[in-house]
């Protein structure tokens, strides 16, 4: 099984355009200005449409892409695979996974079809959730890390090249310039120096682009795992979490894992003057790909920090 391994990676500079978010736009590569390319023919298929999205950046018409869950509707967390799905995961050459837990229904796929060399994950194992005795917490939504997302892309980029080497040098320029776009993404998200300022999440997702921020995050580790296993919170972390929300500058809200009990945080934090967020585990409809996303994401930040007394 492919693994991707966080390492040191250089990347060259460059541009990449964006284009409208439906299915046959979104990251879009530079182009055939630096190499004849060829259609592989190859099929990529990946849990979330945010990697689907990089990998149309990486190899734009070369490959086929199709996410598993691509609606803000939709919590990934929660998704039950269709016959479709397993479908669309038997006839795929390359399947993407974030691993970590996250979305365990498309390496089940893959591993019912026979097609566990075929898949690419992200995270090793399938439990990369809060270790309390030792105080840290491994957020499994690794794309709102951009420094890691950097890294996928300028990886993926490799292990496509093995896979169809015709391409290769287009797959590495395109990744490179993607990577340079993340990495600048990330330089403006550490430079907003939110520091002094905290915030509670109801939902980990965002947890990676507001701790590089600067802000404190002041989420009980419980409460963090109680809503990844999708368990219900205890009434004890649910007095704490409605506490907590009266003392926040900023809660990071997560509409695609709402329940009564995150609504009603997010109304007492709005309530005590906190400022209230958005962050979604897809790409919503109106952003024009991952870098648009993310840069929209920057902006929410920035102009949330702007309100905060």
């Amino acid at each position: 099984m492919r693994r991707l391994f966080w390492a040191a990676a250089a990347c060259a500079g460059g541009v990449v355009l964006s284009s409208c978010g439906n299915p046959d736009a979104g990251t879009e590569p530079l182009g055939d200005e630096i190499a004849e390319v060829e259609d592989t023919g190859l099929t990529v298929v990946a849990s979330i449409d945010v990697y689907t999205d990089l990998v149309t950046g990486i190899a734009g018409d070369t490959v086929e892409v199709q996410p598993l869950v691509d609606s803000t509707a939709i919590d990934p967390h929660s998704y039950e695979a269709t016959p479709q799905d397993r479908l669309t995961v038997e006839n795929a050459d390359i399947i993407i996974a974030n691993g970590g837990g996250y979305d365990s229904f498309i390496t089940l796929l893959a591993s019912a079809a026979d097609k566990d060399d075929d898949v690419y994950q992200l995270i090793e194992g399938e439990n990369w959730h809060s270790h309390e005795s030792e105080g840290s917490w491994e957020n499994e939504h690794i794309w709102y890390d951009l420094e890691r997302m950097s890294e996928f892309v300028l990886d993926f980029a490799e292990h496509l090249g093995e896979i169809a080497p015709e391409n290769s040098d287009y797959y590495a320029e395109n990744a490179s310039a993607m990577a340079a776009e993340i990495e600048a993404l990330a330089e403006r998200n550490t430079a907003l120096d939110a520091e002094g300022h905290s915030y509670f999440a109801t939902e980990a997702v965002s947890g990676s682009l507001l701790d590089d921020a600067g802000l404190q995050n002041l989420t009980p580790l419980e409460f963090l795992n109680a809503v990844e296993h999708g368990d219900d919170v205890s009434p004890r972390l649910y007095a704490q979490a409605l506490d907590l929300a009266e003392e926040i500058d900023l809660l990071s809200y997560n509409p695609q894992t709402e329940t009564q009990q995150s609504a009603r945080i997010r109304d007492a934090a709005a309530d005590a003057g906190a400022v209230v967020v958005e962050f979604t585990e897809t790409i919503p409809d109106e952003a024009d790909g991952y870098l648009d996303w993310m840069e929209a994401n920057i902006d929410i930040i920035e102009s949330a920090l702007q309100e905060i007394p």
